[in-house]
């Protein structure tokens, strides 16, 4: 992981524990980092009143390419009733959103809160999660909650609020190939020597074809397809494929499984994705050299009963068995995660959706979701249900140029959160 934005990520930490002295905390501690801490915090006591530990992060996503975003990513701007920035959804926007709806609800200083606060703000989410998870296994009591709370998610459409049943799980990895000592002269060994550039493009077409199967042995054994209700709750979503693709995708077609919906491979399939290829010459100007060596930043998401540790075996064997005997192939593995399952029965969702029914007149539908939050599963662990929800929308432009937040759905964010703290207080779980 970079560093040179270390003194960013802890302005950012600086700032949460600030809000959350102004929320009345009576404690507040940076822990397991001095550049990326876990910010801890503990509200006032409501004797009597259940416990809900409040989960998010700080850190962002790197903003590049920059000269795609239309405003700088690190100057908020508002167009059109949008707020423009790196981290407007993801998450830090999401955590403003929660933290005012304590504000708005009675605390800092206009009243008691109704439950009993606990925070685990990060600032390591979009890289595994190491420092929390460290935190977690020396110090697991800091998840006792009657509930967890999780807002790093979006609505299915505008005005169709969710509920998350699984996040897919990650393995991030660099594939390294080299085919010679050092990099030669084109003209001098041209058409004779390997190509590590070359050799790098064939592995990789050989570990994902042309029609989006994952030639990975073993990757598919554990995948199972959603039962046939879950199937038929997808097919009442307010999802069309042809507006996927022209307003989110922006491009001229879908790829993929052709033999599973969209929702399938955004939901319930194993992923493989190249993200960069380094190695050779990418400099301005010209220079004919054969590259000795190029990698690839890869990744796969994985799917419920999928395991991280044996998805590191599976790609390793893989990318031995595909690679030529005359290139030296290997991988690194940089974190990952396994994936989530979560059960969406307990009280608190109950509360949760008849929030949002009386906010903005609909309740949460069960989803699932294609992204990864490393540290959901840890959260659980008390067993405390855990209350995977937000406040974007499919549009928001995560990990990409141009993020936004839409300012409504932070205004109603806000009283949905305030109520469900009320509803929580009230009834309990």
């Amino acid at each position: 992981m970079s560093t040179s934005h270390n003194a960013d990520c802890r302005a950012a930490a600086e700032w949460v524990a600030g809000e959350l002295r102004r929320l009345g905390c009576r404690e507040v501690e940076f822990l397991a980092s001095g550049t990326h801490p876990v910010v801890w915090g503990v509200g006032p006591d409501v004797p009597g009143a259940p416990t809900l530990l409040v989960y998010g992060h700080y850190d962002v996503q790197p903003p590049d390419p920059l000269d795609q975003w239309t405003t700088p990513p690190f100057d908020p701007t508002v167009r059109d009733g949008q707020l423009f920035a790196r981290g407007a959804a993801d998450d830090k926007g999401q955590v403003f959103c929660l933290l005012k709806a304590i504000e708005a609800g009675g605390g800092g200083g206009r009243g008691s809160p109704l439950v009993n606060f606990r925070f685990l703000i990060e600032g390591e989410e979009e890289f595994g999660s190491r420092v929390l998870f460290e935190l977690l296994r020396r110090e697991p009591e800091r998840t006792r909650a009657d509930a967890v709370l999780i807002a790093d998610m979006a609505y299915i459409a505008p005005r169709w609020p969710a509920v998350y049943t699984t996040l897919r799980g990650l393995c991030y990895a660099e594939i390294t190939v080299r085919t010679a000592k050092t990099d030669l002269h084109s003209g001098e060994f041209g058409g004779a020597a390997p190509n590590a550039h070359e050799e790098l493009a064939r592995l990789l077409g050989r570990l994902k074809t042309p029609d989006g199967k994952i030639h990975v042995p073993g990757l598919y054994a554990s995948v199972k397809r959603p039962s046939k209700r879950e199937l038929a709750t997808w097919k009442r979503l307010p999802f069309k494929e042809g507006e996927f693709l022209r307003h989110r995708v922006q491009a001229k077609a879908l790829t993929g499984l052709k033999t599973h919906s969209v929702l399938e491979r955004l939901w319930a399939l194993p992923t493989f994705e190249i993200h960069g290829i380094m190695g050779g010459f990418t400099g301005d100007g010209a220079k004919t050299v054969i590259p000795a060596e190029a990698r690839a930043k890869v990744s796969l998401r994985l799917v419920p009963d999928q395991k991280l540790k044996t998805v590191e075996r599976q790609l390793t064997a893989a990318v031995k068995r595909l690679a030529p005997a005359y290139v030296q192939a290997s991988v690194t593995f940089l974190h990952g995660a396994d994936p989530a399952t979560v059960e969406v029965t307990h009280p608190a969702f109950g509360l949760l959706d008849q929030a949002f029914r009386e906010v903005v007149g609909r309740g949460t539908v069960p989803a699932r979701a294609g992204g990864s939050i490393p540290v959901v599963p840890a959260l659980g662990k008390s067993g405390a249900p855990v209350i995977l929800t937000g406040i974007g929308l499919p549009d928001d432009r995560l990990h990409a140029p141009n993020e936004k937040l839409d300012l409504k759905q932070l205004w109603d964010g806000i009283k949905v959160f305030r109520r469900f703290y009320e509803l929580l207080g009230e009834k309990g779980v």
